[in-house]
């Protein structure tokens, strides 16, 4: 091959994959980590058996991202940049694929442009920079159809072993990402339909069923935490379902321009557009009839994965549009929609980065305040039942000068096999000999102690009020004991 079919087999892919590396990095690290980032970091410390128990527990559809984690943080260390490295290269592989998936459908400039509008969308740079699986599903579900194309173009064990690992992957990564393979199933009876055969899809049906069984004993312990772990869930109602786009893509504008120019593409009804349109509507269609007919289970960043048909669907109209006019003119329409596309998401770009963009308190600015102030003898009581604040100033303390220990802890989380750790009833005992106490309270209103009712009394009748700092989702305050 010359010069010129290298770049139309290799563009597609590599140039959106490394665009997608590029975007994501910056500023990958200036957000604080989210509640759920920190509960990624704590999890990852433990042991492999710590971690075991844990998912017995809770959280058991995050076991192989843990255990991953757990490895990954082992040896690159747990800074904001090693936590957030692995969903930073998932994304951009994620985006690279699906540049090639577009080549191989249709052409490699709707490849590479369905890939470059991926790159300008807000949520693709936020969940990159995001320590949660939610980068490896959308990595896995382009994966999948990438294997399942080839796998159904020449058939062959390999072929469709490696199609079968990746939808165990999948699963592994997110359960929700499993719906795609509504689309997988229009993909195989196509090929069935025009074989005049039942073959393609009895094959798929076996190894994506195989699949899935392997992955179905974490999943079904995993719905058996629902409770759990969606009780915070919202019923599902109109206006979030209209504002889903904007949910889903991090911009209102950026989401509507594409779903717009993927319209377009869908009224063409070719076969691989069909596929995309399925694997775009599925999970939305799913997720909102789960939540509307049994329970809540609407969270936009579990349908990431629907930002890839979106894409290549609006690559294809732009490709198309593109084609039909000459080769100058063609390459101006595509620039043109990028610029657009760029324009419309930039804003939403520069919100993801901001220090607080992301779900939960600005622990590093609390961690920060008790590091500068605490002296030796002083004490620190987080408020209860809030997991994330103490496993989040917990780890912007660690390493610091100044630690006051976390007195009223009597089993850790690790131990308890949790994600919060147990204390102590006597708060009193466990405070005869702190001079000062500094207590973090999930909130920027009102008095923290009201936020700590075992402490209240002790608090209000042995201490005075030192100092009281609120940040973006929290406050700490500081008592000093009174004379």
């Amino acid at each position: 091959m010359d010069r010129g079919e290298w770049a139309a087999v290799l563009g597609p892919g590599v140039v959106p994959g490394l665009v997608m590396l590029g975007v994501a990095s910056v500023g990958a690290t200036r957000p604080v980590l989210s509640w759920d980032e920190v509960s990624t970091a704590e999890v990852a410390a433990r042991s492999p058996g710590e971690i075991w128990a844990l998912l017995h527990n809770v959280d058991a559809v995050l076991a192989p991202y843990y255990l991953l984690m757990h490895a990954w943080t082992g040896v690159a260390g747990a800074s904001a940049a090693d936590l957030r490295a692995p969903s930073v290269v998932a994304m951009a592989a994620a985006v690279g694929l699906a540049g090639e998936l577009g080549r191989r459908l249709f052409s490699p400039l709707a490849g590479l442009t369905g890939g470059l509008l991926l790159c300008l969308l807000p949520n693709t740079s936020r969940y990159a920079a995001e320590a949660r699986p939610y980068a490896f599903a959308v990595l896995f579900a382009v994966l999948g159809l990438v294997l399942l194309h080839a796998a159904l173009r020449r058939p062959g064990p390999l072929r469709w072993g490696g199609y079968a690992l990746a939808v165990l992957a999948l699963g592994l990564s997110h359960v929700v990402a499993l719906t795609t393979l509504a689309a997988h199933a229009v993909a195989a009876g196509a090929v069935a339909r025009r074989e005049r055969s039942w073959r393609p899809v009895l094959t798929w049906a076996a190894a994506a069923g195989l699949a899935v069984l392997a992955a179905a004993p974490l999943i079904v312990l995993g719905l058996g935490q629902r409770d759990t772990q969606l009780h915070w869930l919202d019923p599902l109602t109109a206006h979030r379902l209209r504002a889903g786009p904007r949910d889903v893509a991090g911009s209102a504008e950026a989401a509507w321009l594409l779903i717009g120019l993927a319209l377009a593409a869908v009224w063409r009804r070719r076969e691989p557009l069909v596929v995309l349109t399925v694997l775009g509507l599925a999970p939305v269609a799913v997720v909102a009839a789960v939540s509307l007919l049994v329970e809540p289970y609407w969270v936009p960043r579990y349908l990431l994965v629907v930002l890839v048909p979106l894409a290549l669907l609006a690559g294809v109209t732009v490709a198309g549009a593109a084609g039909a006019a000459g080769r100058a003119e063609g390459a101006a329409r595509v620039l043109l929609v990028l610029v657009v596309a760029a324009v419309a998401a930039y804003p939403g770009q520069r919100a993801v980065r901001t220090r607080t963009a992301k779900a939960g308190a600005d622990y590093a600015t609390l961690a920060a305040v008790v590091e500068r102030g605490a002296r030796p003898g002083d004490v620190l009581l987080y408020q209860g039942g809030q997991r994330a604040l103490r496993a989040g100033v917990e780890y912007y303390l660690r390493g610091a000068r100044q630690r006051p220990p976390d007195v009223l802890v009597r089993r850790s989380a690790a131990r308890a096999a949790a994600l919060n750790a147990e204390e102590d009833p006597d708060v009193a005992g466990r405070l005869a000999a702190a001079p000062r106490v500094w207590l973090v309270v999930a909130s920027a209103d009102g008095d923290p102690v009201d936020h700590k009712p075992s402490a209240r009394a002790v608090l209000r009748q042995r201490y005075a009020p030192a100092g009281v700092w609120r940040v973006h989702g929290a406050t700490v305050a500081l008592y000093q004991r009174r004379p």
